[in-house]
């Protein structure tokens, strides 16, 4: 049986990928902030492992390591994330930007690093970084978020995330582990962005099937809502 670390996994896109790779077959491994989302998983998923962390805290990547002292995983899949309410200069603050790059990249490398050892005891292990096209510094430089909301601290959060994503890829080639961004789709979510159209639960099952394809290539920055590559 594959087995799957997804943190961030009680709501949303979180718990839709859960759902989907469950289905899959995959054996659940989640990481959720509190006892309560513990508690509520494993009443859809009796059998999944969880993990009670955030993956900002000190400490994290030690328990994490420890908690899967014995464990093989095929994927990790960095789904944890915060946004901000704040799309000029005037209205971001520093407790933002600091509050959201730990979350959304210094989090994703120490679950990375809190999770290595067990993707390496995998031949083909894969890591997969939820970014967003709002992440794209091409895109960026060509307006395609001008005017439309996002706060500096999200798009800044997930450029250095993309940039986390590649210093991975260069690294773990050698050891055979992919490591790719997907912008999982404009979508239908509490985070969602003013054009959303795409269901959590469509975009998870289309996560699904490229994993189950090997469609991914290390490097990948992929768009699910029609799977083409974004421009980093």
């Amino acid at each position: 049986m594959k087995r799957i670390l997804i943190t961030g996994a009680n709501r949303g896109y979180g718990l839709a990928l859960a759902h989907a790779f469950s289905h899959s077959g995959y054996a659940l491994y989640l990481v959720v902030r509190s006892e309560a989302s513990r508690e509520v998983l494993l009443l859809c998923f009796p059998n999944a492992c969880i993990l009670v962390e955030d993956v900002v805290s000190d400490g994290y990547e030690a328990r994490l390591n420890d908690w899967l002292r014995s464990v093989t995983l095929d994927v990790v899949i960095n789904n944890a994330g915060v946004g901000a309410k704040a799309p000029t200069l005037t209205s971001t603050t520093t407790g933002d930007l600091r509050r959201t790059f730990d979350t959304n990249c210094v989090g994703v490398l120490s679950t990375v690093k809190g999770s290595l050892a067990a993707l390496l005891r995998n031949q083909s292990a894969m890591i997969i970084n939820i970014s967003s096209r709002r992440g794209s510094l091409t895109m960026q430089s060509q307006l395609a978020a001008k005017g439309s909301g996002c706060s500096y601290a999200y798009r800044i959060s997930k450029a250095a995330q993309n940039m986390l994503t590649l210093c991975l890829a260069d690294e773990l080639e050698e050891s055979r582990i992919k490591v790719v961004s997907v912008h999982p789709g404009r979508l239908l979510t509490k985070m969602a962005a003013s054009d959303a159209c795409l269901s959590p639960e469509a975009s998870a099952q289309k996560l699904v099937n490229l994993v189950e394809d090997n469609a991914f290539c290390t490097r990948d920055f992929i768009d699910l809502e029609d799977e083409s590559r974004l421009p980093w």
